[in-house]
């Protein structure tokens, strides 16, 4: 039968405070150039969520009600944080 041996070692912490995870500023981020384009296209898809809600009711009709509101949702919320990501990025660039 195999044995775990764990040898102490006092030079690591247990709890990690020591280390510092600091995140980038968004102006400071590579992906910051994209901002504009990202709340345009954001915008975009946010416009055309509303459209759908004209057709949503068909869909719920023929695809089931639970994964056509599901779907909508999760398109809704990956559009609306487009938008928000694009609009601080933007705005803190600006702000420079």
């Amino acid at each position: 039968m195999s044995s775990i041996y764990f040898e102490s070692n006092s030079n690591l912490s247990v709890t990690g405070r020591d280390r510092r995870v600091t995140a980038t500023p968004a102006v400071e981020s590579s992906i910051a150039p994209l901002a504009m384009p990202g709340l345009i296209i954001g915008l975009v898809l946010v416009g055309l969520g509303v459209v759908a809600l004209l057709r949503l009711g068909d869909w719920a009709g023929s695809y089931g009600p639970v994964l056509v509101l599901l779907a909508y949702v999760f398109y809704m919320a990956a559009a609306v944080r487009l938008v928000l990501w694009g609009a601080v990025t933007v705005r803190s660039l600006h702000r420079r």
